[in-house]
């Protein structure tokens, strides 16, 4: 008999007459739980991290780069509150669109950059500014990121559903005990004479 610490392992496999029902329910449903996290949650991990990295490549779609001028000096420094992390800035731009009308709009610029200088814009199929699509690189870590946030949601619904399935188990087996010592009882007590 296999033993660790005094437990008896693998004791709901065995035959026994005091194994339930309900505990070889619950060792059916560990294995389930076990194979869900060994192939489903790799699998939807990948395939959300396949999907999000497309998205954010797909993001390019239908944009083009275009040559814009500052049309005023550039802040040299963020602002704290302006959520940008690198040292680019907002500053007004102008540029032409290809029937040759000028535009003038916001865009990110370098920190610093002096009216008139040169900078680079993303234009959509209108002719409106948009944000840079993501590089390759920052696609791949997006979707990473997403693959490995499904993947945690994943493993969060299965071993919740396992503890759950698990807690009802024993309100269960409680309520089998409570029967079984209130029928003992009910025995017994017929027994005083």
């Amino acid at each position: 008999m296999l033993k660790r610490s005094g437990r008896v392992l693998l004791w709901r496999w065995r035959r026994n007459l005091l194994k339930r029902r309900s505990d070889v329910a619950e060792a059916w449903i560990g294995v389930a739980a076990v194979a869900m996290l060994l192939f489903i949650v790799p699998a939807v991990g990948m395939a959300m991290a396949d999907f999000g990295e497309r998205s954010a490549l797909d993001q390019a779609q239908g944009l083009h780069r275009t040559a814009a001028h500052l049309v005023e000096d550039a802040p040299a420094t963020p602002s704290r509150f302006s959520g940008i992390a690198d040292d680019h800035v907002r500053a007004t731009v102008r540029w032409t669109t290809p029937d040759g009308s000028p535009k003038t709009g916001e865009a990110l610029v370098a920190a610093g950059s002096k009216a008139g200088s040169s900078t680079t814009v993303w234009l959509d199929n209108a002719g409106r500014l948009r944000p840079a699509p993501p590089t390759p690189a920052q696609a791949s870590s997006q979707g990473a990121a997403l693959g490995a946030a499904a993947g945690a949601g994943v493993c969060v619904l299965v071993v919740g559903g396992w503890w759950i399935v698990r807690v009802r188990l024993d309100v269960h087996r409680r309520a089998q005990w409570d029967r079984a010592w209130a029928e003992f009882n009910a025995h017994r007590g017929h027994r005083h004479a």
